[in-house]
C-alpha cells in the first residue's frame, strides 16, 4: 500500500479546512497557531516522504512492456 494515497488527500483536506476557517473567522488561528502549524508540517512532510518511499516500490513501470507486446519504433526480432 502506498501511504501517499492516504496522507496526500488528508493534507489537501487540511489545507482546504484551514483556508476556509481563515477566510471566515477573523481571529483564526489565534492561540492555536502552533498547533495548526505543527499539524500542517507533519501532514505535508509525511505526504512528501510517503510519495518518495512509495515511488521506490512501483512494479512494472521500469521494466517496459511485456514480451511480445508491439511497441511503436521497435522491431520485434
Amino acid at each position: 500500500m502506498n501511504f501517499f494515497f492516504v496522507f496526500g488527500p488528508l493534507a489537501v483536506a487540511w489545507a482546504v479546512i484551514i483556508s476556509l476557517l481563515g477566510l471566515t473567522r477573523k481571529d483564526f488561528p489565534g492561540k492555536a497557531l502552533p498547533l495548526v502549524a505543527l499539524v500542517s508540517v507533519v501532514l505535508f512532510a509525511t505526504g512528501i516522504v510517503s510519495a518518495a518511499v512509495g515511488s521506490k516500490h512501483k512494479v512494472g513501470e521500469r521494466h517496459g512492456p511485456p514480451e511480445g507486446t508491439p511497441v511503436a519504433g521497435h522491431k520485434n526480432a
